[in-house]
């Protein structure tokens, strides 16, 4: 499944090289973008041209991604759209998400001994329409607004991921990587700059102090990957800064450009989101994976205050209990393979 890591990868050593750096960066302020290109542009070109046949359902391994969100014919042209978990249906994506390369280079900014995936994460953001006179006028903006659906409201990766496992403390990381040139107008990933640091932490607000009712997920969420739209994408970041009380958070907004074939790390308790691409002939395409380390086990039941269901299988969350054996903490390899 696995192709060369040279076919793949642009300038492993210069990476390897830099992890120091990208971690001390990771640790002051929550992200470190790359400062050499990571995947190359033929890698970036292959795991474009998939795009669109996993988005009409064409999977070459013949296995569903766990999240679909987006249909061809169905889905509004103009929405976000998302697959999670594309390394199951598709071989090209398996290539470099899986990659034992890029495993190591996790693995040297991270300090760990082993990484997994916890899974990946394809996003794309068409063009904004060509014609937007129907955003004129009161009737106009209300149809605008209603388009205006590709933002990616500001959430923590751990609150998806890391809640799953244990030990918590930096059990994940997340790796950005562009597949083509991105800038805020196309709508770039933007961080609240050291919101990893913001205590308490809590992934979940009105009701998280009762513990009955954050396990049973009737507490209002803070961390929200699906906003309603580009006025609103912000929200639960503000919520989190206020009970932080860390001051203006709009203040710590840095929109973070990347070029095609780099790539971003970020820290699994960043806040970090983004607002709609406003191009009008630009796509806005990445590829996202979230790794683990390699020694982890599923979070025991009642063991953690930070997942918010309890079923079955123990806090673990719809997606990611499917995975889980009944009556074991042990993360199974066939779901969530080590790469390094």
């Amino acid at each position: 499944m696995r192709q060369p890591a040279r076919a793949i990868l642009a300038s492993l050593e210069q990476h390897l090289n830099d992890a120091p750096l990208i971690a001390s960066r990771l640790s002051a302020r929550g992200f470190a973008p790359t400062n050499h290109q990571l995947l190359t542009k033929q890698t970036c070109a292959k795991v474009r041209d998939r795009l669109p046949r996993l988005f009409r359902g064409e999977f070459d391994t013949g296995n569903y991604p766990d999240e679909w969100h987006w249909r061809e014919g169905i889905s509004k042209e103009h929405a976000a759209r998302e697959i999670c978990n594309a390394w199951k249906s598709d071989r090209t994506i398996a290539s470099v998400v899986l990659n034992e390369e890029l495993g190591r280079l996790v693995a040297e900014v991270m300090d760990w001994d082993s990484v997994r995936i916890a899974q990946d994460d394809l996003v794309w953001k068409p063009p904004s329409p060509q014609d937007d006179s129907n955003t004129r006028g009161a009737v106009g903006r209300e149809l605008g607004a209603q388009r205006r659906i590709d933002t990616v409201g500001f959430h923590q990766d751990s609150a998806y991921i890391s809640t799953q496992f244990e030990p918590y403390d930096s059990n994940s990381v997340t790796l950005w990587m562009a597949l083509e040139d991105v800038d805020k107008e196309s709508g770039c990933v933007e961080y609240a700059v050291g919101s990893h640091k913001w205590r308490p932490l809590l992934h979940y607000a009105e009701g998280s102090e009762n513990e009955k009712e954050r396990n049973s997920g009737s507490g209002s969420e803070i961390s929200s990957f699906h906003s309603a739209d580009e006025t609103s994408y912000r929200n639960s970041m503000l919520v989190a800064a206020n009970l932080a009380e860390c001051g203006d958070p709009q203040e710590t907004i840095e929109a973070v450009p990347v070029k095609e074939g780099r790539a971003i790390f970020h820290h699994q308790d960043v806040f970090h989101g983004s607002g709609p691409n406003m191009s009008t002939h630009r796509h806005r395409r990445a590829l996202v994976g979230h790794y683990i380390r390699g020694d982890v086990s599923f979070v025991t039941s009642g063991s953690t205050s930070r997942s918010k269901q309890n079923g079955p299988f123990g806090t673990s969350s719809y997606i990611y209990g499917r995975y889980r054996r009944y009556n074991s903490v042990d993360v199974d390899t066939s779901f969530f393979p080590v790469i390094y």
